[in-house]
This record gives structure tokens, sequence and C-alpha cells, in this order.
């Protein structure tokens, strides 16, 4: 390992990973639900594509997010 001393905040940087990725996906797919006419005009796909695009990202974050909850509550 190239910085040993850096080992011990490992959970803290997959945690916080975990929610920046979570973040993206939540702010990408409210986009999508919010004004999908438009972002299926953006990224060159139908409208019903692009709300079922919005809610599984949507989906995607919270699962993220929850699974996170549930793995930290576990090591406490």
């Amino acid at each position: 390992m190239m910085f040993p001393q850096l080992a011990q905040f490992t959970d803290v940087a997959l945690l916080l990973l975990r929610v920046m990725v979570g973040l993206v996906f939540i702010t990408s797919g409210w986009k999508h639900l919010k004004d999908p006419e438009a972002r299926s005009k953006d990224i060159g796909m139908s409208k019903g594509f692009t709300i079922f695009l919005g809610a599984v990202e949507v989906a995607a974050s919270f699962g993220l997010l929850l699974a996170f909850s549930r793995n930290s509550l576990r090591r406490v």
C-alpha cells in the first residue's frame, strides 16, 4: 500500500463516495422527471423512456442511500 496511514479512513471515504453518487443520481433523475419533454430532446430519447430513466435514477439513489444507512447502523 502506498499510504498505509490513510487506511483508517477507508470507511469514511466509501461512505462519502456513496452519498455523492446518490446525490448525483437524485439530481439527474429529478431533472428527467421534472421536464421530460425538454430532457428527452437533450438526450435524444423518447419522452416515455426519459420518464422511466428518471424514475430508475431516483430509485437507485434511494437504494444507495438506504443501503448506506443500513450498513452503517450495523457497524455501530
